[in-house]
């Protein structure tokens, strides 16, 4: 979600304080506009992350690129409508569901797959949502996905702590 909105200014504010920055996107040419205002060394990835093979090819490029990982920020997600829940479609929710939950899932797997194959520690930030806190009567799929974000932060960061991975969330 390296596009635009907060992806895109995590981004710039990692690169500004040095980090060498991949930014990864399902709308490439978005990322690539915000990597040209960047400062430093970017790669600019385009990927739907809740593909699984998308996610493995760019992780992959990213450490071919800069020769490892030590932060990863899974920020992409998608709101879905303001359908009301009795005319929602399932394959809105299904969507809703596998950009912000199994992408969320396949960031934070390949993530630590990564740090394992490095043997370094490192740190995960996914971004979750106020949404994640509460329920609200709209946005269903969002609200859903945000709190299963929520459980994949708790229990990553209960595996990632006695190996110096850091997990957290941005609500």
């Amino acid at each position: 979600g390296a596009g635009s909105g907060l992806g895109a200014a995590s981004a710039r504010r990692l690169a500004a304080e040095g980090a060498r920055v991949v930014l990864v996107d399902i709308d490439e040419d978005a990322a690539s506009v915000v990597a040209k205002g960047i400062p430093g060394e970017t790669l600019v990835v385009g990927a739907d992350i809740a593909d699984e093979e998308a996610v493995e090819d760019y992780l992959r490029r990213a450490v071919e690129r800069f020769g490892r990982i030590d932060h990863h920020h899974l920020n992409a997600g998608i709101f879905g409508s303001f359908i009301p829940l009795p005319d929602l479609p399932l394959d809105e929710f299904e969507r809703v569901m596998a950009v912000n939950v199994r992408g969320q899932f396949l960031g934070l797997r390949a993530a630590f797959r990564q740090f394992s194959a490095q043997r370094t520690a490192g740190s995960v930030v996914l971004t979750a949502s106020i949404a994640s806190l509460t329920g609200a009567a709209d946005l269903l799929p969002y609200h859903v996905s945000k709190h299963a974000v929520t459980g994949l932060v708790q229990s990553g960061a209960m595996y990632g702590g006695p190996l110096g991975i850091r997990v957290n969330a941005v609500a």
